[in-house]
């Protein structure tokens, strides 16, 4: 029963893989259908256990606080893409089916991973995510830039597993153990070797891909471009959370926030963050294509959630968990937006969304409250998300890393609200339409938008959501 949303998900996903062979009958409609009830079924299933329940199962694999927390995340996050993905899957000469029932596999692995306590649970989870990834980014494969996308993402990750592969190998020649708990007795009672904290770095190298941070970002911004839609929303949004979960079982869980290790490896992450954040903003300002615009945008978060995580404290850790479902509610809103009616708009560029306000009022709309929010602009929830990372960088006394935050945070209003004004105050070409929803695109168009507004002036239920995980009965900080 430790696993039961996980085997909720892979029946369904089983299941609807044998219904798409066998039965003539079964269209894309159907079998996307069947995958969001899949999602559904594993979500009430994260309910099963008891509140505040941590145990874990031979120090492999455990169910506590965080992991719930990381689950629902992502179960959330898969249910909007599939949402979104019945828009795009017609467009697929092949593997319209698999563009829902993939996700499924991907899910189960980013779930696995938010469990996993020992390196080996980590790599496995890890390689299931990102191999339906590979296939995902290259669905289209009539077309170039997907084909493109799908070989720089298999290249970029390749060497990124090797950089992991071979870190967990220096841990177990050095430890003797590839359990975080063993790692973090043997941190305890033995000082930090030279080899014990390269095999840290390259760790951290291998889970700096998912996050798509520096330097290991080069992928973002064309696979953000040549993957469908969708996939671009999930990879944006899931696999970064991924990388997230994975930072804090190694740096909480496992003591790697041991004091001996903290003057060498929190640099590293300060450094990353603050590349990360000052390239992804400003390198989004010269970007006219709009989701290779969010793919450095991405980077640029990436900075921001790391910069939380170097704090190595309780308002780090609240910071990163809030900042996250931010992020996930404006990211998801927009890729929605761009991957609803993408033919109708013109395309991805940034002319295509001149005058939307005057061919679809509630697109323009969700558009202008996601961008607003990602920008952290007051009362939108994405300013709470931003001055959380604000507050911790403050209380540990970090005002070089607050200071380059802040200068990124400033760069992103120039292009974050130049999509905005393309949209409200530029005239659309004279060859443009009225663009209509559907009940269920406006429905879940007006859901977001309304949910990044609300929970902007009102933080209980974003403060009720990550207290479990940051509580006096949270795994991660009685281990620290």
């Amino acid at each position: 029963m430790i696993i039961f949303p996980e085997l909720v998900l892979i029946v369904f996903a089983v299941a609807l893989i044998l219904i798409d062979a066998f039965s003539k009958e079964a269209s894309y409609e159907v079998i996307g259908k069947g995958a969001m009830l899949g999602v559904f079924f594993a979500f009430l299933a994260t309910f099963t256990f008891p509140a505040g329940s941590s145990f874990q199962w031979a120090e492999l694999y455990a169910v506590d606080p965080l992991a719930l927390f990381f689950k629902r995340f992502f179960l959330v996050t898969v249910f909007i893409v599939l949402a979104m993905s019945f828009s795009q899957a017609g467009k697929l000469v092949l593997g319209a089916s698999e563009s829902f029932i993939l996700p499924l596999f991907t899910t189960t692995g980013m779930m696995l991973l938010a469990s996993a306590v020992d390196f080996m649970t980590i790599f496995v989870a890890l390689e299931l995510v990102t191999i339906s990834f590979y296939v995902l980014v290259a669905l289209r494969r009539h077309e170039t830039k997907s084909l493109e996308a799908g070989v720089k993402y298999l290249i970029i990750g390749a060497l990124s597993t090797g950089f992991l592969v071979y870190g967990i190998a220096f841990v177990f020649g050095i430890a003797g153990t590839t359990k975080l708990s063993g790692l973090s007795y043997y941190l305890v009672v033995s000082p930090p070797s030279f080899g014990l904290l390269l095999a840290m770095v390259l760790v951290l190298s291998g889970i700096a891909f998912k996050l798509a941070s520096v330097p290991f970002h080069v992928w973002a911004p064309d696979v953000y471009q040549g993957a469908p839609t969708p996939v671009t929303a999930f990879l944006s949004v899931g696999s970064k959370a991924a990388g997230i979960v994975v930072l804090l079982r190694v740096f909480f869980f496992a003591g790697f926030s041991n004091d001996a290790l903290d003057p060498y490896l929190i640099p590293v992450l300060s450094i990353m963050a603050a590349a990360s954040a000052l390239l992804g903003n400003f390198a989004a300002m010269t970007q006219r294509n709009l989701k290779r615009m969010l793919g450095y945008s991405s980077i640029g978060h990436a900075g921001y959630l790391l910069m939380a995580l170097s704090c190595v404290n309780e308002r780090g850790i609240q910071a990163v968990l809030v900042y996250l479902v931010i992020y996930l509610l404006s990211t998801l809103l927009a890729f929605f937006v761009i991957a609803q009616h993408e033919d109708d708009i013109g395309g991805v560029d940034f002319k295509a969304y001149f005058g939307l306000a005057q061919r679809s009022p509630l697109l323009a709309f969700g558009m202008l409250v996601s961008f607003v929010s990602l920008a952290g602009i007051p009362p939108l929830a994405g300013f709470l998300g931003k001055l959380g990372v604000f507050a911790a960088l403050w209380e540990i006394g970090n005002y070089s890393l607050l200071l380059v935050a802040i200068i990124s945070a400033i760069a992103g209003l120039y292009y974050y609200l130049g999509v905005v004004r393309a949209m409200y105050w530029n005239q659309p070409n004279p060859d443009a339409l009225p663009i209509s929803l559907n009940g269920g695109s406006k429905f879940l168009v007006s859901v977001l938008a309304c949910l990044i507004i609300v929970l902007g002036v009102w933080q209980i239920p974003l403060q009720k959501a990550v207290e479990p995980v940051i509580g006096p009965n949270s795994i991660i900080l009685s281990e620290k």
